[in-house]
């Protein structure tokens, strides 16, 4: 979740595109791991309270831009990260085992920070898993990019197999659809709600090795483009920008909308099939949004090299990016104490406009927040944490 801090201007494009995403990740978590109306149609992405038209516009809006979407960027902008911080070691002339080790304390940090987070504050984390599968794209530094581009998509294919098996028994079982749409229910006590955290973080590990054949590939993806240099020649690489950003338009299109549509009722017994065809297709828009990102943003990263300005939105979307982490835990603070039984629950029985306005409402909290440490000069509290753990003294 962190950004690297690697040598030479710094690339606006992932810090605008991860201070971008945590809107989504905060929209789409509202939904599912913040819940706490769990007995209304299309409960999955929102809910919608007494037929609203507007709760509907909204639950399918965001099963098409927020459903396994800033995930899935997310998830490639690390393994972005990764392939920076690897070419900055060998630029460096460090050696191989020198890199290594320090990848390894980086990302065996952002797994401890993420056990943390996940058994006192969100068991919905993701920063466990992504410290893990960071471990295992760390073992393969030494393999070529065309041998890593082959494994993502063996990888991949498995995931869009399992997926689409899943995705068609739902035609044939009702039950399918129940499982291909589940959510996360919520805990009447705190000391219920450690308990899921505690059990979410022990099975770590088996999560971590499901999540290989979704998200291990975009990792690789990231890591490949950075040791490419796709930031530095975004000309040369163009075409293949493009049709990445087609692909993730081509799902928002074909599967996001059907499942939008079906979660309201117009086609609900393809709820499952769209569900499954989301989890297998849906991971692919992470690589198409980054893509996008990274287009959008040329000319704004040659402004940048010039010494230039931007407009203060941006620039506090950019001050986000750049304290991704510390954005990322704030949400759960702010979600946990606002929206459980045991807190202040906030959005008890709130359909989905209301709980999109309330992680807007979150999202542009952390924005300030953001903006305010940019103009003061400091740090995110948790990159700055995470930084002197994995690097020492002197890099704090």
């Amino acid at each position: 979740m962190t950004s690297p801090n690697t040598s030479g201007p710094r690339i606006v494009a992932p810090d605008v595109a991860r201070g971008l995403a945590l809107l989504g990740i905060a929209w789409a978590n509202v939904s599912t791991g913040w819940n706490t109306s769990v007995d209304m149609p299309a409960i999955a992405y929102g809910g919608v309270v007494d037929g609203s038209v507007v709760d509907k516009i909204f639950v399918v809006l965001s099963a098409m831009f927020a459903h396994v979407r800033g995930l899935p960027m997310f998830t490639t902008l690390l393994g972005f990260g990764i392939g920076l911080i690897t070419m900055s070691q060998w630029r460096k002339g460090s050696s191989y085992e020198t890199a290594r080790s320090m990848l390894w304390r980086r990302y065996g940090w952002l797994a401890a920070f993420g056990a943390v987070h996940c058994i006192f504050f969100f068991y919905g984390d993701i920063m466990l898993v992504y410290g893990l599968l960071a471990l295992v794209l760390i073992a393969m530094l030494k393999l070529k990019n065309k041998t890593l581009l082959v494994i993502a998509a063996i990888l991949y294919a498995v995931n869009i197999l399992w997926w689409g098996v899943l995705a068609l028994l739902s035609l044939k079982f009702d039950g399918m659809n129940e499982i291909l749409s589940m959510e996360m229910t919520s805990s009447q006590t705190y000391l219920g709600y450690l308990g899921t955290g505690l059990a979410t973080a022990l099975l770590s590990p088996f999560t971590a090795f499901s999540a290989m054949w979704s998200l291990l590939p975009l990792m690789i993806l990231g890591f490949v483009a950075a040791r490419l240099g796709v930031h530095r020649d975004v000309a040369k690489y163009a075409k293949t920008l493009r049709l990445l950003v087609a692909l993730t338009i081509a799902v928002i299109l074909l599967v996001g909308l059907p499942l939008g549509l079906g979660a309201i009722g117009v086609m609900p017994q393809a709820v499952g099939l769209f569900e499954g065809f989301n989890q297998a297709f849906g991971y692919l828009t992470g690589p198409g949004i980054a893509a996008g990102v990274l287009l959008a943003c040329q000319g704004l990263q040659q402004r940048a090299e010039d010494g230039a300005t931007f407009s203060w939105p941006l620039r506090a979307v950019i001050a986000l990016g750049k304290r991704s982490m510390s954005g990322y835990l704030a949400q759960s603070v702010l979600f946990l104490t606002l929206t459980q039984s045991f807190t202040l629950n906030l959005l008890h029985e709130q359909g989905a406009a209301m709980k999109f306005c309330f992680a807007a409402a979150v999202w542009v909290v952390t924005l300030v927040c953001a903006a305010l440490l940019e103009a003061a000069g400091k740090p995110g509290p948790f990159e700055k944490l995470h930084r002197r753990l994995s690097y020492g003294r002197i890099a704090a």
